[in-house]
């Protein structure tokens, strides 16, 4: 009898100890599928989220796609009118400048009339006398304007100076100068004549001359002293 209680007691103890691991295990697996069900929880959020993220990206997509075809068709005809319109203009400009003429005094080339001084004076008044006549110092915009300005062959005034900042010069209208440019090399010197003189800050068109057999146009630019007298030639757009 007290070995038959012996393993009673042994086989309670061991079924006990088995129940206890089956607890624990019970409680591990428990504790991992609450685990799991809140990761699945949470990537069913995430992925909701995406989806709602994504659908919200097409939307946006296709309206940016649909803006980019107005803007796109839009600018098209834009295009076109400015083409039309272009094209208008210059038509017009061209009967214009066909149409319009000029008071005596003035030579009409292309869209822009000239008028060339019978008198020597400064820069300065010179261009005066251009403003009065509703005009202002010529502005060399061409190589067929050079040449005209070449085949006067008369040393004039025109409406470059680098009076504001020295080396900067910039035409009449308030334009820098680029191109084209018609130095007579080595000019500008901005060459002072003498001591205490003043700097060299309007330009002038020489001609070729005994005073300068070197001198070959279109090549005819000279920075000179403003205070000196020449004649100079007025320009009067249309």
């Amino acid at each position: 009898m007290t070995h038959l209680r012996d393993q009673l007691n042994t086989n309670y103890a061991n079924l006990a100890r088995e129940r206890d691991q089956l607890q624990t295990m019970n409680t591990n697996l428990s504790r991992e599928r609450h685990q799991w069900n809140t990761s699945y929880a949470n990537l069913t959020r995430e992925r909701d989220q995406l989806q709602t993220s994504y659908t919200n990206v097409t939307r946006e997509r296709d309206q940016l796609q649909t803006t980019n075809t107005n803007l796109t068709r839009e600018r098209d005809q834009l295009n076109t009118s400015n083409t039309i319109l272009t094209r208008e203009r210059d038509e017009l400009k061209k009967r214009l400048c066909n149409d319009t003429s000029f008071s005596a005094g003035w030579q009409k080339i292309g869209c822009s009339c000239y008028y060339v001084s019978t008198v020597m004076k400064t820069w300065t008044d010179s261009r005066q006398d251009c403003i009065g006549r509703g005009a202002d110092l010529v502005i060399i915009n061409s190589l067929e304007e050079q040449k005209f300005l070449d085949n006067l062959n008369k040393t004039v005034w025109i409406g470059l100076t680098d009076t504001v900042t020295e080396g900067n010069f910039i035409w009449v209208d308030g334009t820098p100068l680029t191109t084209p440019t018609y130095w007579y090399s080595p000019q500008p010197d901005n060459y002072l004549h003498q001591p205490g003189s003043v700097d060299e800050d309007c330009v002038e068109i020489l001609y070729t001359s005994p005073r300068y057999p070197n001198l070959l146009p279109p090549t005819t630019w000279n920075d000179n002293v403003c205070d000196v007298n020449h004649l100079w030639v007025c320009e009067r757009g249309i």
